[in-house]
């Protein structure tokens, strides 16, 4: 009984810090509480403005998502929601909000953090060597730093680190923009190389032979600057996740095929 009560008020003062540390919206903390509960925070920065705040559920990170909770008090600056019946599989959450001048939005999807390290990966490693990092960012680290870089891992990110040899590891970012691939056959052709299926997703096709060669930038509304990039696709044909998009509209892109531009349009997001 003891320890099932500090075991309640390690949590409450874990939420407590949360509650203060929490970011302000269009982004939000999302973690898992006592008995499997999934606990999310956040900021109104907003103000009277938001007029709207629905939570939504879904089984991915695209589709199907349905509104499990509908904020009353949005006039709070600080705000947390328990999902207290957490559907198995249904783990991606994001919020759905509306201001005052009609205008709406989508957060991007978040789920609880699940993050892959390869079993043992520290005793595997040489504690007596720098460990080099490969991948995006390449780096050397001591070792100690990595109990630090692995806790961050799994516990913060869906990335991954794998096991090379006693002094190097690999860092596998989760490439969420593009990590559903399409099985639709209904497509509409929008250009060369992007189609839109049969719910108005974004679908992007190409040559199955010529694959690791293609890559793509997209841009924010403005043109200005990049909201982000694929450096590479792992299925010929996949749906563009618009959870990645903070809003509706359209996106100036570029596709690329060995460096050359291939394609320079737009696409939009509904």
């Amino acid at each position: 009984m003891i320890q099932k009560k500090y075991g309640i008020l390690i949590f409450f003062c874990c939420m407590t810090a949360t509650l203060f540390a929490q970011p302000a919206l269009p982004d939000f903390n999302i973690l898992k509480g006592p008995k499997s509960q999934t606990v999310l925070s956040w900021k109104n920065n907003f103000g009277d403005n938001l007029t709207v705040l629905n939570i939504q559920r879904s089984t991915d990170s695209v589709r199907g998502f349905r509104t499990i909770h509908s904020v009353e008090n949005m006039s709070l600056a600080a705000n947390a929601y328990t999902d207290t019946k957490p559907l198995p599989g249904a783990d991606y959450y994001r919020f759905y909000y509306v201001m005052k001048n009609g205008s709406y939005f989508f957060t991007k999807a978040k789920r609880i953090a699940t993050g892959y390290v390869t079993d043992n990966l520290l005793s595997q490693l040489n504690s007596g060597k720098t460990v080099t990092i490969e991948g995006e960012n390449p780096r050397k680290l001591a070792f100690n730093a990595l109990y630090h870089l692995k806790d961050s891992v799994v516990n913060f990110t869906s990335d991954s680190l794998f096991f090379v040899n006693d002094s190097t590891i690999q860092y596998v970012k989760y490439n969420a923009v593009a990590a559903i691939a399409s099985t639709t056959t209904n497509l509409q052709p929008v250009s060369k190389f992007l189609y839109l299926n049969a719910d108005s997703y974004i679908v992007l096709k190409f040559p199955e032979k010529d694959l690791d060669q293609y890559t793509m930038t997209i841009f924010k509304r403005d043109g200005t600057s990049v909201l982000f990039k694929i450096k590479k696709f792992d299925e010929s044909e996949l749906i563009l996740s618009k959870s990645s998009f903070l809003h509706t509209g359209w996106y100036p892109y570029e596709i690329y095929k060995n460096g050359k531009l291939e394609e320079r349009s737009r696409l939009e997001i509904k």
